[in-house]
């Protein structure tokens, strides 16, 4: 994840382009002034008092330059991750509910087994903390809206039953629908899945970059063993196997800013939402920093101003 990240970066552009500009203006400048002085002056005196004249001169026009480049980086928000945290955070489990999920490779199957950990995960939850459930498996499901009752989301967590396809682009989507629909707190989305997208409306990409748009962080959980798991058999006899898109789900947390995991066991996916709390309260939330390059430009400004026009004060 960037240290700075800008939330209208068009403006840094435009201030960049309009700095270059301006420098090429100065320095073709600069330089023409430089070749007249050289011909028209031949007292000793003179060249060193047009030389000190032109030092100050240069250093104002930088002092100018850097105010206006300040001005437009705080037009573009800058934000950071401070040590800044909002009361609370949303946090929405979005979990595959297809039929691959029927598999027991985990025990007693891998739907139950994602239950289970993810009810042990909301019990670790802070009192402010709220917490959503999307399902999605050919389509998506909204099972229990952002609450603090943590008891009443658990209840609606285990009424999750598997069957159909794999849509994680839509799952995606609901579950930053759900998690920006309370604002000022944090956005976390848990995305758990074992398979890969066969179905659904919106693509994993457009997904992806609806949740950076929200600044929606997003963990990722792979399930499925090291092995080969046949779900069924097809008209013609042949073994259907369950097929985790590792790929997409990497690329999900890694464009968000969050973090991919690899659950091979009913063990390792109940140490990995054991872990989840820790990990994310330690995120950082982003707060903007334009007003900082507000004052920045004030102060470049008011010094180029005393520069010029306060006569005692004198640059060598």
């Amino acid at each position: 994840m960037a240290f700075i990240e800008f939330e209208n970066i068009e403006f840094l552009w435009i201030g960049i382009i309009l700095i270059f500009l301006m420098v090429s203006y100065w320095y073709f400048k600069l330089k023409n002034k430089k070749f007249y002085s050289k011909k028209i002056s031949t007292n000793l005196i003179l060249k060193k008092t047009i030389k000190k004249k032109t030092i100050k001169e240069n250093l104002i026009t930088i002092l100018l330059l850097l105010s206006i480049l300040s001005l437009f980086i705080s037009l573009a928000n800058p934000m950071m991750r401070l040590s800044k945290t909002n009361e609370g955070v949303n946090v929405v489990l979005v979990i595959d509910s297809s039929g691959s999920m029927q598999a027991t490779d985990f025990k007693p199957n891998r739907m139950d087994a994602a239950i289970n950990s993810a009810t042990n995960f909301i019990n670790q939850l802070k009192p402010k903390d709220n917490i959503g459930i999307v399902s999605f498996s050919g389509t998506t499901r909204i099972v229990s809206f952002l609450t603090n009752d943590k008891e009443r989301a658990i209840e609606k967590l285990k009424t999750i039953k598997p069957g159909g396809a794999t849509a994680i682009g839509d799952g995606l989507a609901m579950g930053v629908d759900m998690v920006s629909s309370i604002p000022s707190k944090k956005r976390l989305i848990i995305l758990e899945s074992d398979g890969e997208q066969n179905a659904g409306q919106i693509s994993i990409d457009d997904a992806i970059a609806y949740a950076k748009s929200e600044n929606a962080v997003v963990y990722t959980i792979g399930v499925g063993s090291n092995k080969k798991i046949v779900l069924g058999y097809d008209w013609f006899g042949r073994p259907q196997y369950a097929t985790l898109d590792e790929k997409a789900l990497k690329k999900i947390a890694y464009e968000t800013g969050g973090q991919y995991f690899r659950a091979t066991d009913t063990v390792s996916l109940k140490n990995i939402y054991k872990k989840l709390p820790e990990k994310i309260k330690k995120e950082k939330v982003l707060q903007s920093v334009s007003k900082y390059f507000v004052w920045l430009a004030i102060i470049l400004l008011l010094t180029s101003f005393i520069l010029k026009y306060y006569k005692r004060i004198k640059v060598w």
